[in-house]
């Protein structure tokens, strides 16, 4: 008799009646609360392209990227994120998998793999880039995701302020599985004044034995057809005889709705970037040879609603130091990509 009045029991507490749905507890917000959307949201970028080496004449087709990214909330302080690239230049790539709770207002943890907050070019991902290729201060100098934890706190709206700091592991995301004495992080502070945002920012990275500190300053401003970016990176390699690397970018882009066909939009841009000779901390020999670039472009984009299909052409002119012969690619070149953007 116990062992049937037990059942009874058990069939009673799991009953819709006795226990109320998850969909009821969760996503049905009390009577004045903010509604809460739990449907994931679906981000990204595919970008195809035809190039060329104008002083070789080789030339390429590729996939640059088919980045997508799934985001959205569990709860009404509880949100992840997820992103791939099924196609970087024929390779597949996992970037980014955390989550993120927000502790107190204004207050958020992060945690899990993702890019260190630092920078503003290191900091754009494909699906908002403003030319074909990335600036050497983006590729090159500065291009660090790791497992960690952040924390982000926004000051009130009075004050337009974010600070960002995160630690991570040392190593590389291939693999979490390592143990380690040692750990990196990086920290940010971002201002939003009128059309400017201010940003500044510090990191500190260990890819081998060599502990290396970059520093960076930038600001992107947007105002009415126009905006542009200005930013400069110093990295240091702390007790190395190599000299210290810096890059810098400076770029704009001027645009306006028209009627060219099936396209309803059209832009310029123009862009000068540069770097000096570049160690990444693995080896004894600089890895990248000291350059600078001047690239111009124009866009044809067709918008609709969300989703942007843009038809971009680039040409690329580097200028390296007498003497040095760049690798094939490495040089003056012409880009046209069709880049699908959602």
């Amino acid at each position: 008799m116990n062992t049937l009045k037990f059942f009874k029991v058990l069939v009673l507490a799991m009953s819709p009646v006795s226990l109320p749905s998850y969909a009821e507890t969760v996503t049905q917000p009390a009577e004045g609360a903010e509604k809460i959307s739990y449907i994931p949201e679906f981000h990204g970028a595919v970008r195809p392209r035809w190039e060329i080496d104008t002083e070789t004449g080789n030339s390429r087709f590729e996939v640059r990227w088919a980045r997508f990214t799934t985001e959205g909330k569990v709860a009404p302080k509880i949100g992840y994120f997820l992103q791939v690239d099924l196609c970087d230049q024929g390779v597949f790539k996992f970037h980014d998998a955390y989550v993120k709770m927000e502790v107190a207002k204004g207050l958020e943890v992060q945690a899990g793999q993702f890019r260190m907050p630092f920078g503003k070019e290191p900091f754009m991902a494909p699906q908002n880039y403003v030319f074909a290729n990335r600036s050497f201060m983006g590729k090159q100098m500065c291009n660090y995701r790791k497992v960690g934890a952040k924390l982000t706190y926004k000051l009130p709206v009075s004050v337009p302020l974010t600070v960002e700091a995160m630690a991570a592991n040392a190593g590389g995301v291939a693999n979490h599985n390592t143990w380690s004495s040692k750990y990196v992080g990086s920290g940010r502070i971002s201002l939003q004044a009128g059309d400017f945002n201010i940003s500044g920012g510090v990191m500190d990275i260990l890819p081998d034995t060599t502990r290396i500190m970059l520093y960076d300053i930038a600001t992107t401003w947007k105002h009415g057809d126009w905006r542009g970016g200005l930013e400069y990176m110093n990295e240091h390699y702390v007790a190395s005889s190599h000299e210290d690397a810096n890059s810098w970018v400076v770029w704009g882009d001027y645009g306006r709705a028209a009627k060219l066909g099936i396209f309803n939009h059209w832009s310029v841009q123009a862009r000068y970037d540069g770097m000096t000779c570049q160690w990444n901390g693995i080896g004894g020999d600089a890895d990248n040879a000291a350059r600078n670039r001047i690239t111009v472009g124009a866009t044809l984009s067709y918008q609709y609603k969300k989703v942007f299909a843009d038809l971009m052409l680039d040409y690329e002119q580097y200028f390296y130091r007498h003497g040095y012969t760049p690798a094939d690619g490495q040089g003056n070149k012409l880009v046209l990509e069709l880049a699908v953007r959602f």
